[in-house]
């Protein structure tokens, strides 16, 4: 079988096996999911975010650690859940709840994809940072909840092939993949991979075209959504936060760049947003 035959037959497992785990496959929480679908609802209360969120200690943690912060902070400091969602929004603390759980999915015992995983992430945040100061560059600041989690998921099937990866390698240890494979598998499958799993998990048909589309060469340059996030996602190539990093980028020559009028002043500003995302601490 030569290389080209292998890697097919390897790529048409990987499928299989992501298409029979789809619903196993750890990387959308029960509370984050929970969360989604109550916001879904427009009856929603914030008594009932509150007792979701009150499952986990860590997020209620995060939640009033955020609500509490000199960015939020009030005349008066809040203790309980409810009043930190009062204070947050509700599309602040999903998009919170999100992060905080999704960051703790990108970890693997397996060293050569938990580097794989590192990078992901950092990907994803630096994402999420840009996308929503990018919407509000552009005028669009009530875009900046939606463009945040638009940002944070858009490369979702990268989690997804990995972890199916992990899964792989756990019932056969003998199965090893190079760096080379799983870059290779990354890059071409991550687009179907998010958008078929964000379908299943009922989530927003919004962000699971986002997830399918933002590689595609025609796009609607209408969508600041897709923009935003197709726009992010080069200048994290361009600053080598991707795992096909492309540092020689002519980000200015991007057709998605020049239909939204971006220059280069804000370009600059948006670089060093991205940048400055990667220092320890940093809060977007």
């Amino acid at each position: 079988m030569n290389s080209e035959k292998k890697t097919r037959s390897v790529v048409d497992i990987i499928k299989a096996y992501a298409a029979s785990e789809k619903t196993n496959l750890p990387v959308f929480p029960g509370v984050a999911f929970e969360l989604q679908q109550l916001l879904a609802d427009d009856n929603t209360s914030v008594d009932q975010v509150a007792k979701v969120i009150g499952k986990d200690q860590t997020l209620s943690i995060q939640v009033l650690k955020l609500a509490n912060s000199a960015l939020f902070s009030g005349p008066s400091q809040v203790r309980t859940i409810k009043d930190a969602t009062m204070r947050l929004g509700l599309n602040h603390v999903f998009n919170l709840v999100v992060c905080t759980s999704q960051q703790n999915m990108y970890k693997s015992s397996n060293p050569t994809l938990n580097k794989h995983l590192q990078t992901s992430w950092k990907h994803a945040l630096c994402a999420a940072i840009g996308a929503k100061w990018l919407v509000q560059e552009l005028g669009s600041k009530q875009l900046k909840d939606e463009a945040f989690l638009a940002g944070l998921l858009h490369d979702i099937g990268k989690l997804i092939l990995i972890k199916v990866l992990e899964k792989m390698n756990s019932k056969n240890e003998d199965l090893v993949f190079s760096n080379a494979f799983i870059s290779k598998v990354l890059v071409s499958m991550h687009p179907e991979q998010g958008y078929e799993l964000m379908d299943e998990w009922g989530i927003p048909e919004t962000y699971c075209k986002i997830a399918r589309d933002h590689h595609e060469e025609i796009f609607d340059p209408d969508d600041v959504l897709l923009m935003a996030v197709r726009v992010v996602n080069h200048v994290c190539r361009a600053e080598g936060l991707s795992t096909n990093p492309d540092p020689e980028l002519d980000l200015k020559a991007l057709p998605e760049v020049r239909a939204l009028g971006i220059g280069s002043d804000a370009l600059d500003e948006l670089r060093a947003i991205i940048a400055e995302s990667t220092t320890p601490g940093f809060n977007g």
